[in-house]
């Protein structure tokens, strides 16, 4: 995520939607300490698209999958989440996250600028790379300050939604360039007249809509009123309050997902055991058993109830796959020893046998039926 305060007055500009999990989120980042909210931050999540026209079924792993890189802006309160679809690399947003307030206190803008840790990919405005004015630091810092939130001069005449100010960068734009983007009607062909190559900015992705307009909703009224209200220094410290809070309620929203069970198939054999897959709570525990009843386990002879067991750890998109497995001699018992009863009989002659398979994680449970083909 990035998160960065702004200065700006007047009312803020609506936030676009941000990443739903993921994930994955993306979220990691929204539970920032309180002296992290009034500089930016950025957070990386790798996504998965399906562009093969794969499934669970025909890929369980998902090799076939492509990564694409999703990141969450946040900015003095306002949210945005973004694509990575520019194909720019480093040059974006300033991660602060690796700048904590006492160790960068005596860092000139410079040296925020320049550190290599902080660099990003994100780019939420567009630019014009390869032309020599646009890349000298002194214009990149010109319009942002002593906490320079991005590593380049935006080539676009309107806001990214992120509390920034195109009256900064328009005139640093027309002296270093003699481009007037407030008034040109082509900015592509502007940028390439001078040499340059131009980029879009990075795709606006609405990855947690709900998520993130409840969360932003009750911040945006609260904004509003504190600006009509309170002084710019009033507003400022109250906002970042408010961040705080959205920020740990969209944690706790991302991060305490119930578990969900999903079988590869209903009908299985115990000696080809059964793949099984568990969403929920990313880098959380998870434990599955395959479990027959106690009058089963006693028809069969087995002293214990559960007769497979797999325990993994939920990934940071929020998903493990594993597979249940009975040992041989269970394997064994399933296949050869005969049942008692007129029931059980029954079953046992269409070659069926009913069994739970329960998945528990960080105290949440979910719970599926499959059938042994015997």
């Amino acid at each position: 995520m990035v998160m960065r305060a702004t200065h700006e007055k007047g009312p803020p500009l609506k936030p676009t939607t941000c990443i739903r999990a993921a994930g994955a989120l993306a979220a990691l980042a929204l539970a920032l300490p309180a002296s992290a909210v009034a500089v930016p931050t950025v957070t990386r999540v790798d996504a998965k698209l399906d562009t093969g026209g794969a499934t669970f079924l025909t890929d369980a792993p998902g090799a076939t999958l492509t990564t694409q890189a999703r990141y969450v802006v946040s900015a003095d309160g306002y949210v945005a989440g973004y694509a990575e679809t520019n194909g720019v690399t480093g040059g974006g947003a300033i991660d602060y996250s690796v700048l904590p307030a006492d160790y960068r206190a005596p860092m000139t803008a410079a040296d925020k600028l320049d550190y290599p840790a902080a660099q990003t990919d994100v780019q939420p405005h567009a630019t014009c790379s390869g032309v020599a004015s646009l890349s000298d630091r002194a214009n990149i810092l010109a319009w942002q300050g002593r906490d320079p939130s991005f590593a380049y001069v935006p080539w676009q005449k309107t806001s990214a939604g992120l509390g920034d100010d195109p009256t900064k960068w328009i005139p640093v734009v027309r002296t270093a360039t003699g481009v007037d983007l407030s008034s040109a009607t082509d900015l592509r062909r502007a940028c390439t007249d001078l040499g340059g190559t131009y980029h879009a900015a990075d795709t606006a992705s609405s990855i947690a809509d709900v998520l993130i307009a409840n969360a932003t909703a009750p911040l945006n009224r609260q904004i509003a009123t504190l600006t009509r209200a309170r002084d710019a220094s009033d507003r400022a410290a109250a906002t970042a309050r408010a961040a705080q809070r959205a920020a740990e309620a969209a944690y706790q929203a991302l991060f305490t997902k119930p578990i969900e069970l999903t079988l590869a198939a209903k009908r299985f054999a115990p000696a080809n055991g059964l793949a099984v897959m568990v969403t929920g709570s990313p880098t959380d525990p998870v434990d599955v058993t395959l479990e027959l009843t106690k009058q089963q386990a006693r028809r069969f002879r087995l002293a214990d109830r559960v007769i497979a067991e797999a325990t993994g750890v939920l990934d940071a998109n929020g998903a493990v796959l594993l597979t249940l497995k009975p040992d041989a001699d269970t394997v064994k018992a399933l296949t050869t020893v005969k049942v008692r009863g007129r029931r059980a009989k029954a079953k046992a002659a269409r070659g069926r046998l009913p069994v739970r398979v329960e998945a528990v994680s960080g105290g949440n449970e979910d719970s599926a039926t499959a059938i042994i083909v015997r």
